[in-house]
Order: C-alpha cells, then sequence, then structure tokens
C-alpha cells in the first residue's frame, strides 16, 4: 500500500507551516454566541395578553364607578340622616318625623320604580318599608312615627331609635333594593 506525501493529508502539521501562520492561529478567538434575545419587542402572545388584561381593568372601572353612581343618593341620605339625628333632641316631635318620612322617600324612589312608591302613605308606607328592609319594626316599632302618628297633634318618639331603624333600612338599599322584586311592591295596599 501506498500512503501519499505526509504534507497531502496534513497539511497544516507544524512542519508545513511557516514560522508566522502560527501567529495568526494564535491570534484568532474563541466563537461567540449570540445575545441572549432580549424582552422587547413582546411576541403577540404577549400583546394578547395585555390587551385581555387592559379590557379587564376598563371593564372592572367601570363597574366600580356604575356602582359608585348607584351608591350616591343613599350614601347623601346617610350624611342627610346624621345631619337629622344632630338636630333632632332626644325625643323629638312631628316636624323631625316629617322630614325622616320624606328622606326615607326620597331615598326609596331611587330604588323602587316611583308608580310603587311615590302613592304611598300612613300604613302603607310603613308596610313597604317593613317589607323592602325586612324587618316589622317600622309598623310595630319606632317607625310607627313616620306614617299617620306623625300627624297627630302630639306625638313624642325617640329619635336615636328611629335614626338607627333609618339608618339599618338605608344600609340594606346601599347596594340596590334587596331580595324583595318590584313587582311585589306595587302590589301593596294603598
Amino acid at each position: 500500500m501506498i500512503f501519499p506525501n505526509r504534507d497531502l493529508w496534513l497539511p497544516w502539521s507544524s512542519e508545513s507551516l511557516s514560522p508566522g501562520s502560527l501567529d495568526l492561529l494564535n491570534a484568532l478567538r474563541d466563537i461567540r454566541e449570540p445575545a441572549a434575545p432580549g424582552f422587547w419587542p413582546l411576541a403577540p402572545g404577549w400583546w394578547l395578553l395585555a390587551a385581555l388584561l387592559l379590557m379587564i381593568a376598563m371593564v372592572l372601572c367601570w363597574r366600580a364607578w356604575r356602582r359608585r353612581q348607584r351608591q350616591r343618593p343613599i350614601r347623601r341620605a346617610l350624611e342627610e340622616l346624621e345631619a337629622w339625628r344632630a338636630r333632632a333632641p332626644g325625643s323629638a316631635d312631628t316636624e323631625a318625623a316629617s322630614e325622616l318620612a320624606a328622606l326615607l322617600k326620597r331615598a326609596a324612589l331611587t330604588r323602587y320604580p316611583r308608580h310603587a312608591v311615590a302613592r304611598l302613605s300612613g300604613d302603607a308606607w310603613l308596610a313597604f318599608l317593613d317589607e323592602s328592609g325586612d324587618t316589622d319594626r317600622f309598623s310595630a316599632g319606632a317607625g310607627r312615627a313616620l306614617g299617620d302618628l306623625r300627624y297627630a297633634p302630639e306625638v313624642v318618639f325617640d329619635a336615636d331609635d328611629l335614626a338607627v331603624l333609618a339608618r339599618d333600612w338605608l344600609q340594606l338599599h346601599l347596594d340596590g333594593a334587596p331580595g324583595s322584586s318590584p313587582a311585589s311592591l306595587t302590589e301593596a295596599p294603598a
């Protein structure tokens, strides 16, 4: 078997290179790896996720704003109730009872249909407050002063008890009319 010349199959042996070639080989640097990809620009999936999160945030903000708008009349009524409570002495008169009845009527008109609430007075008004407030303290308790009793020549009631009762009713209606459907309330006796 005949082998080719050593220079043909080992062309880069130290014997075949010129003395300056080794300096060139030693001057070569290692291969560099490319830099790791950055986070920007985002991939399309991240853009979709960002858009989805933005839409969810906008919907939540809109719902919070709407809820705040719905609560505004009842919050104002609660503020007026505190002012009424500060004005009314421990046992109040018919004028204070009329003010409180008007306050509750205005608050009820924001939560229930006008045709179901505006015409109510006397015992029907107290029955409505009982039904919508899930209590019987308007018809049978301190709340009687808000019905026809406030038209009596002399009426004395405990303003603190009545204020607590009205505050409980308003707090219950802060987020809307609870449980009772407006249809059942329209059938209340007139």
